[in-house]
């Protein structure tokens, strides 16, 4: 068997496609329509962010023709993106914004106009392919598919290869944090999950839950409030942390964590729709200076009021943004964005 890597934009995907040249007819396959609305929109979402997007395998039809091939894995993600592309579609209503890069006229402080790259955020959900910003979809067209195509192989290496590259699903690392925390601790997870704090207040797709995302930032949330001595914010950190706070945890550090998740959802502000600010990064770092406003003597109410103050204040260009984005997991950005959130809340103090 012969393996030849290639790869096609997307443009190049829904030509050949609709010419025939590309087709879903391996008996291996499923039908299409497997995936659902939400899985569809985070592929596009993928692609506009940036994500790392599996390869596709196919076989190879004809010699020395690179361009017909029969899929043998991929066959949702090419339908997906050819659905949507034609308009099959609209992305779910909680698929996150994308950045888009506009050219506008400014003026600096001088009073001279000039024109400079500004990045913006960008909501696609709700939206069909042709209700987006014509540079977001020339992107989609324009991004290309990495191919495996199979050449020179027979009926028994096309199943050993199929057998191999759907034999079972692997946990997520959020998952298997899940194992380490044991049954006492799960439940406890389970139970901060289940609070309005996090099921009406806080932002994470249907996804991101089904994934274990809430589950790791509570046990972020916790890394802090235990003084754990972390090296980062990520998956493996967090999986170190649960099988420490297994072997280490008191009912009582449960009790002072779960009132700290009960006093920060006093703080947060009701809404018809959850902030898109009250996600991962930033919830760990409310939730830990609740202790400060306590030493501090701020209320709960005028935490609240600062916490809606600076929701509202926030910008991608704002200092705390800078603190975010790549490398947010990094010691280094999360001890900022304490850092800022706590010089924020100091001066509050000398202002009430």
């Amino acid at each position: 068997m012969q393996t030849i890597e290639r790869s096609y934009t997307i443009k190049k995907i829904i030509e050949n496609i609709g010419s025939g040249n590309i087709v879903f007819n391996h008996p291996m396959q499923r039908k299409p329509g497997q995936w659902n609305n939400e899985q569809q929109s985070l592929l596009v979402h993928s692609i506009l962010g940036g994500y790392a997007i599996p390869q596709t395998y196919v076989l190879q039809i004809f010699d020395g023709d690179f361009d017909s091939f029969s899929v043998l894995d991929g066959k949702q993600r090419f339908t997906t993106i050819y659905d949507f592309v034609n308009d099959g579609f609209q992305l779910s209503d909680d698929v996150p914004v994308v950045n888009i890069q506009k050219r506008k006229v400014v003026t600096d402080e001088n009073g001279e106009r000039h024109a400079e790259n500004v990045t913006e955020e960008y909501e696609i959900a709700g939206k069909y392919f042709s209700e987006l910003d014509g540079k977001l979809q020339e992107k989609i067209k324009d991004y290309e598919f990495s191919v495996i195509m199979l050449a020179n192989c027979t009926d028994e290496e096309i199943e050993d290869q199929f057998y191999r590259l759907n034999n079972g699903t692997a946990l997520t690392k959020d998952q298997k944090t899940r194992v380490i925390l044991g049954d006492e601790l799960a439940e406890f997870i389970d139970k901060q999950e289940n609070k309005e704090i996090f099921t009406e207040k806080s932002y994470f797709t249907s996804l991101q839950r089904k994934r274990g995302e809430v589950q790791t930032c509570i046990l972020q949330t916790l890394m802090l409030i235990m003084d754990f001595p972390f090296k980062n914010f990520n998956n493996d950190a967090v999986m170190e942390f649960a099988s420490w706070f297994r072997k280490n945890h008191k009912s009582s550090d449960l009790e002072y964590c779960e009132d700290i998740f009960d006093k920060l959802n006093m703080a947060v502000p009701a809404q018809d729709n959850p902030n898109k600010l009250m996600k991962k990064t930033n919830i760990p770092i409310l939730a830990y200076h609740v202790q400060t406003v306590d030493e501090l003597g701020i209320s709960i109410n005028d935490y609240g009021k600062w916490i809606q103050q600076f929701f509202d204040a926030y910008t991608t260009n704002c200092e705390y943004a800078s603190y975010c984005g790549q490398a947010s997991t990094s010691k280094a950005k999360v001890n900022a964005r304490l850092n800022y959130v706590e010089k924020q809340l100091r001066e509050l103090r000398e202002r009430l």
